[in-house]
């Protein structure tokens, strides 16, 4: 009863207090993502999502300035910041942590944490005797500061440098998970130096919320982070490491946001001087049928019927189907990727012996998933490029076809020590199966004797002389 009468004295009146706070800072991003549609003249449309999650609304603009963007991606990351310090407070004061109060640093969860916060009881508990003396717990607010400023500057640095500048190299994929570890890690050593499990737990959370961030605000997929996941979480936690170190010995807290201001740098030179790394791939496979059934695969309007494998699971492109229109040099290919259309250019045209085109127009390199239906990252589009691919075929004793395909492609990305090794990969896989779907047609083809007509209505045996 004693407790009850506290509650309502005392800890009522402060859970209000939060509850409307919270609420206010909440509405104010409903409120800019309606003066934003308001001043760009774009209806909008008062849904469950505008109340879930106000900024996806703006991030579903099309044509949308960078500035618009980044502004309002800004103002919802200070939001998350206030909302974070104000949840921080109050589950100080209930003495339950501050896992519900990070909660509040995400869109959408905000709603739920601030609810369950403004509830939930507060936790009294009997002084014990036997820690009486001892020293008082680390306080988790700044703790929490370095979590937020990690998270802010993912996000930051990719509107920057990925969706501003069109730079994807070692500013965006070394330079800035570096310095996410190093600040979280310095600020919430700051005053009370803490494990190195903590620490690096302090940077894995700013991480997954900055991931959180980038997926809801659309500025980037699931499957590119989990690709750069590795390299990143390295240099996250070294960087955490040394930021701790920085602030067990009393650095100057100036310093280590001096190398903040050098990120824009890097990311200029990364777009004026992004890399050109040229990747050939040879492979080549023995096929139980003769050149002219092999032809009549490669040149045949059909589906690649082979499963794309890991490939597909990534989320890259894969072959899906190919259409020649036409025949001789110059005639056109048509394509058809997992992610779209390949407009191509046949290039050498011997029946029987030879085949290659060139891609003239090609579609994105990778499908990203995200919770829009159509996500538009830069990358997509002109950092990796495929030039000519070619298909010879030699003719075996025993009715047999040796055929060879060789291909060439650009990376445009950097560093090229690391994604070139999962281009070659990705490359590999695509040719591999591109080769065992025309064995396993070429054969059939022979098995049930319609190699010898094309679909041009030629006898291959006669073209292949």
């Amino acid at each position: 009863m004693k407790a009850l009468l506290h509650y309502l004295h005392t800890e009522l009146p402060a859970a209000l207090r939060y509850a409307l706070v919270a609420v206010a800072l909440i509405l104010s991003q409903h409120a800019m993502v309606f003066l934003a549609f308001h001043a760009l003249g774009v209806p909008l449309g008062l849904d469950d999502y505008f109340w879930l999650f106000p900024i996806r609304q703006l991030a579903m603009l099309p044509h949308m300035s960078p500035f618009v963007a980044i502004g309002g991606f800004a103002f919802c990351l200070g939001i998350s910041g206030a909302l974070a310090l104000l949840s921080l407070r109050r589950a100080a004061r209930l003495g339950r942590g501050g896992g519900l109060a990070l909660g509040a640093m995400i869109p959408t969860l905000q709603i739920l944490a601030v609810l369950m916060l403004a509830l939930l009881w507060p936790r009294y508990e009997e002084a014990d005797p036997q820690r009486i003396g001892e020293a008082a717990p680390a306080p988790p607010y700044p703790l929490a500061i370095g979590i937020f400023a990690g998270t802010a500057l993912i996000v930051v640095a990719v509107a920057v440098s990925a969706a501003t500048m069109g730079a994807y190299g070692w500013g965006l994929f070394v330079a800035t998970p570096f310095l996410v570890g190093l600040i979280t890690g310095f600020l919430g050593n700051r005053g009370h130096v803490r494990s190195m499990g903590d620490t690096i737990g302090a940077v894995a959370a700013a991480g997954t919320l900055g991931t959180l961030a980038l997926l809801m605000l659309a500025l980037e997929g699931l499957m590119c982070v989990i690709l750069i996941l590795p390299l990143a979480a390295i240099l996250a936690i070294v960087g955490g490491v040394i930021g701790r170190a920085a602030a067990k010995h009393l650095v100057d807290p100036r310093q280590p946001f001096y190398s903040i201001a050098l990120l824009p740098l890097i990311f200029l030179l990364d777009a004026a001087l992004p890399p050109e790394l040229p990747i050939a791939t040879r492979a080549a496979i023995t096929i139980d049928a003769p050149p002219e059934a092999v032809w009549a695969s490669l040149s045949a309007d059909r589906p690649v019927r082979e499963a794309p494998g890991p490939v597909g699971l990534a989320g890259l492109a894969y072959p899906v189907a190919g259409r020649i229109a036409g025949t001789g040099v110059g005639a056109h290919r048509h394509g058809e990727f997992s992610t779209g259309t390949a407009d191509e250019r046949v290039t050498i045209w011997q029946p029987g012996r030879a085949l290659a085109f060139r891609v003239v127009r090609q579609p994105p390199a990778m499908e990203e998933m995200s919770p829009y239906r159509k996500l538009q990252t830069p990358h997509l589009v002109g950092y990796f490029d495929t030039g000519e691919t070619r298909f010879d075929l030699k003719r075996l004793p025993g009715g047999r076809t040796r055929l060879t395909v060789s291909a060439s492609h650009v990376l445009r990305i950097d560093p090229v020590l690391y994604w070139g090794p999962i281009a070659r990969w990705a490359i590999g896989q695509n040719v591999s199966r591109v080769l065992r779907d025309v064995q396993r047609d070429a054969e059939a083809r022979q098995d049930k004797g319609l190699s010898a007509q094309s679909r041009h209505g030629q006898y291959h045996a006669q073209l292949a002389r």
